[in-house]
């Protein structure tokens, strides 16, 4: 199976998803995005950029409460001056190297959150997770949180699709 085959599965796949988030169906998928926490207890960004770049980080908070056409709220959302390939981690809630963004971020164990990936100059962003605070905190050693909360190791979440 081709490697565009795949990432076209894998976008009408998320297509429900990223509907419920207010973000367009039409998003080029460009790489993977997973979330762990860092040694300190925050919760580390961790995205697999495997086409073009990415430049915009975003927390956001689940649909609870919510009505149908109100989108997701945005929790913070961090910036860099331009895309960044690779494989790139990001601690949330605090000062990162080449980002801007906010230096706090305020969880709730009981909500569910979306951590999303974007390149903001096109229409193309990597593969949305959800989590939750109590989850990141019964992680061992080496796992990262993928998709819709599912647990694999690291080195899964940080390879492109052949």
């Amino acid at each position: 199976m081709t490697t565009r085959l795949r990432l076209v599965l894998l976008a009408l796949v998320l297509a429900p998803a990223l509907t419920a988030c207010g973000n367009a169906v039409t998003a080029d998928v460009i790489g993977t995005t997973a979330v762990t926490v860092g040694a300190d207890g925050r919760p580390v960004a961790l995205v697999r950029v495997c086409t073009g770049g990415i430049d915009t980080v975003q927390v956001l908070g689940d649909r609870v409460g919510l009505a149908d056409d109100e989108p997701n709220p945005v929790l913070g959302t961090w910036r860099a001056g331009s895309g960044n390939g690779g494989t790139v981690e990001l601690v949330l809630g605090a000062t990162n190297d080449g980002w801007s963004g906010p230096e706090e971020l305020s969880l709730e164990d009981d909500r569910t959150y979306v951590l999303s990936a974007l390149d903001s100059a096109a229409d193309a962003e990597a593969t949305q997770v959800t989590f939750t605070p109590v989850q990141l905190a019964s992680l061992a050693p080496g796992e990262v949180v993928v998709r819709d909360g599912e647990v694999v190791p690291r080195a899964e979440a940080t390879r492109c699709p052949e």
